[in-house]
């Protein structure tokens, strides 16, 4: 699925009279015709930063980046940016990642601090990357600050398996108008223009289930579901106003998305019938996914690294939960969520890892499928010429502790060079090792096992709750 997270819509609707918040008013609709643009980086003073003169630097240069912006655009843009949208009392993370999902344009502000001591921009630049690299409408400007990080810093580790620098890069920029010129160059006069060039992911996915929700169930149906789920709240004055509220509420909270979506199944009557439901399902199984570990799987076809997934279930068998790939439950997860609105999966699983080239055979009689008369060199273009996305998952003798041998990771990743097709996925278990070889990536952050487990069984019951509707 695509997407990303919105904010919870209980958080957003106004309250009835009586309640805590006393407005009445529903909430404005943003502007659509204005672009959003976020920013990323590492630059808020901190109590260690008193006597910090880059650090106070990079503080004033962040504001004086949103002053230009604000003077060059006025409100043909939205700036999103945290020190300015988040206020005590929110929940930062959720908001964080409603932007992530309906920007669309970014700059990431590349200073030392955001490359040495950041996670969260590591996380940023993973999500950015990975819709940088799938929609070709949106827009992403890495920015080197001056005298404090080059390209080669993106080069290399974590920043390097991103590609970042594939996107045009604004380098030394030391002033906030160096800054401005850099990324006019694509923003241009009227960045407003680019807002109507294509939806985002989160966009196409939101008004999809909204308009299945608009043509599937009647005004008096979800009148009776606002009721129930939102009786402190002034509802929707339209049914479109009802379908968009709801859609919201489906999306907003990866964890609970399948919790809502039972929810939302549950209330609603008359019932939309089973294709539609199921459909609906599908587009919210995989949304519990880090968006920041799907933008790894991304990346790893052209970084030419394998990667590390752990998980209690990752070959998990579950024949109920159906095609395509009903034996890999949570790696067919990542999948969705990497690739998201395809069905459009090749998991070919390895049994004999004693070498690259046992490895190698094996995807050769995937792809052979009883034609023995094919020479190899056949097979290899067959390869090399899917359009598929291809993952080869690879066992490790992860119960044990063990991370995935260095001779074997460096034969695949001669493999990965000679197809550029498939992704090579190593399954680690429980628990992600520490000892890593340095060319296999970790699939961060680290997968919680109360988590899988957790949506394993949210699954199970949306299909149980299927079949107790309809039969």
């Amino acid at each position: 699925m695509t997407l990303f997270l919105l904010a919870a819509i209980r958080d957003n609707l106004p309250r009835r009279q009586g309640t805590p918040d006393q407005t009445a008013k529903p909430a404005p609709e943003p502007d659509m015709a204005a672009l959003k643009l976020f920013i990323s980086h590492s630059s808020r003073l901190r109590p260690v930063d008193a006597d910090d003169d880059q650090a106070r630097q990079n503080w004033q240069l962040l504001q004086n980046v949103c002053k230009v912006l604000k003077t060059e655009y006025d409100d043909r843009i939205e700036i999103l940016v945290d020190y300015e949208g988040l206020h005590p009392g929110d929940d930062w993370e959720r908001r964080l990642n409603e932007w992530l999902a309906e920007c669309h344009a970014a700059i990431i502000l590349f200073s030392r601090r955001a490359i040495d001591e950041s996670n969260w921009v590591k996380k940023e630049a993973a999500i950015l990357s990975w819709r940088a690299g799938r929609e070709p409408d949106f827009k992403l400007f890495p920015v080197l600050l001056d005298q404090q990080t080059t390209p080669d810093d993106l080069e290399s580790g974590f920043f390097g398996t991103l590609r970042i620098t594939r996107t045009q890069c604004v380098p030394n920029a030391a002033t906030a108008k160096e800054i401005l010129r850099g990324i006019k160059k694509q923003l241009g006069e009227h960045p407003e223009i680019l807002r109507g060039a294509g939806q985002t992911p989160f966009e196409q996915l939101l008004e999809t289930v909204q308009s299945v929700i608009a043509d599937k169930v009647k005004l008096v149906s979800l009148e009776r579901l606002w009721q129930r789920l939102f009786p402190a709240t002034v509802p929707p004055t339209t049914h479109a106003g009802y379908a968009s509220s709801l859609a919201r509420h489906l999306l907003n909270d990866g964890k609970m998305a399948l919790q809502h979506f039972q929810d939302v199944l549950d209330n609603t009557l008359p019932h939309p019938d089973r294709e539609c439901a199921k459909e609906l399902l599908r587009w919210v199984r995989a949304l519990w996914v880090d968006a920041g570990a799907a933008g790894l799987i991304l990346a790893a076809r052209s970084h030419g690294k394998c990667l590390a997934l752990n998980g209690d279930l990752v070959e998990r068998n579950e024949p109920q939960l159906g095609p395509p790939l009903p034996q890999f439950f949570t790696l067919q997860r990542y999948l969705e969520r990497a690739w998201p609105g395809t069905a459009r999966f090749r998991i070919i699983p390895v049994t004999d890892v004693s070498s690259a080239e046992a490895i190698q055979s094996e995807i050769r009689n995937t792809y052979r499928q009883g034609l023995s008369t094919l020479p190899n060199e056949h097979i290899d273009q067959r390869v090399r010429d899917d359009r598929w996305h291809v993952v080869v998952f690879v066992p490790t003798a992860a119960l044990a502790g063990e991370a995935p041998d260095a001779r074997l990771v460096d034969g695949l990743q001669k493999l990965q060079n000679h197809y550029r097709t498939p992704v090579f996925i190593f399954g680690v278990g429980a628990q992600m090792p520490d000892n890593l070889p340095d060319s296999v990536v970790p699939l961060r952050p680290d997968l919680e096992l109360n988590v899988e487990e957790a949506q394993l069984f949210a699954e199970r019951d949306a299909l149980r709750l299927l079949n107790n509707i309809y039969g």
